[in-house]
């Protein structure tokens, strides 16, 4: 019986097909298996104890690793700084193994930018008014000028600025005025002249004499009934200066404002002395006024006396 020639070939085909097949799963099974890795059991560090039993088991309590410290790390020194190329390095050699020098300027023109130096010295040169350029001065700042002083307040007095307050920093501030110490600012003779008159009207009144410490300088804020008016204030005791300054409660306190005769530039320094002393413990209340020159002029305030007609201002 005879196959058709397809068939055969067909045949064939499939025999090599076959036989390969074989020979790979045979050249794979020959090959020995890879031994699995093996896990390692992590073994534990017990306390040495012994324990407490259970169920057959005796359970104890696993110890913590030991710390380590930490070991210092060297510090590494720190590296040199580059070294800057010198400006010659760049420039070009003329042959006989030297760099060529830059030419300096002669003034004439000959093309060269001027040096960074000349043009800094050229920018800071200023006009003195006089086209010269040499800077107003030669090169000296002007000097500031002097705080004016008050042309109310005689500087034999009280050293205020023109303003009519004092050249030194504010110590305390309150709703009604601002406080300044009596230091640097009254002079010595002035305040012992206040501190003894003030004493005189006390002891007449039979009230606790004024300390001559601390002393302060007050000067009224525009909310109140003379705006910038200038106080000496002095105290019977320190509960009294704490409760005035910190809290407002100036209920014992010994008092003078300093009251100029005008305001107008003729009598300005002519500074009349009004004292006010109170008591909130026997409820009293004394006025005083005293001439520039020292004399009393009644038990009122001065502004009442220098202005009589002051009801029908």
């Amino acid at each position: 019986m005879k196959f058709p020639h397809s068939f055969l070939s067909h045949a064939i085909v499939c025999l090599l097909v076959v036989l390969l097949s074989g020979l790979n799963t045979s050249a794979f099974a020959s090959e020995p298996k890879k031994p699995e890795p093996v896990k390692e059991e992590k073994k534990f560090k017990y306390v040495e104890e012994d324990g407490e039993s259970a169920r057959g088991y005796t359970y104890k309590r696993v110890a913590k690793d030991p710390f380590e410290e930490p070991k210092p790390v060297p510090k590494e020194e720190p590296k040199p700084p580059p070294k800057a190329e010198s400006k010659d390095a760049h420039a070009k050699d003329d042959g006989h193994g030297k760099p060529a020098e830059k030419k300096k300027d002669d003034g004439h023109g000959d093309g060269h930018e001027p040096k960074k130096e000349e043009k800094k010295k050229d920018d800071k040169k200023k006009d003195d008014g006089h086209g010269g350029g040499h800077g107003g001065g030669h090169g000296k700042e002007t000097k500031k000028e002097p705080p004016t002083a008050s042309t109310l307040y005689s500087s034999d007095i009280i050293k205020l600025d023109g303003n009519n307050r004092p050249f030194t920093a504010i110590s305390r501030s309150t709703k009604m005025a601002d406080y300044y110490l009596c230091r640097d600012v009254v002079t010595t003779k002035f305040r012992t002249i206040v501190l003894n008159e003030m004493n005189t009207f006390a002891d007449r009144m039979g009230l606790p004499r004024a300390q001559d410490k601390p002393c302060m300088v007050k000067i009224a804020k525009p909310n109140t009934k003379f705006p910038g008016a200038v106080y000496i204030e002095l105290y019977p005791d320190e509960r009294a200066a704490v409760a005035c300054m910190q809290l407002g409660e100036c209920g014992s306190t010994r008092l003078v404002m300093l009251f100029p005769k005008d305001k107008t530039g003729t009598h300005s320094q002519d500074i009349f002395r009004s004292y006010v002393l109170t008591d909130e413990r026997k409820y009293q209340r004394g006025a005083f006024c005293v001439s520039p020159q020292g004399q009393l002029l009644g038990e009122k305030n001065c502004y009442v006396l220098i202005n009589p007609d002051w009801l029908f201002n």
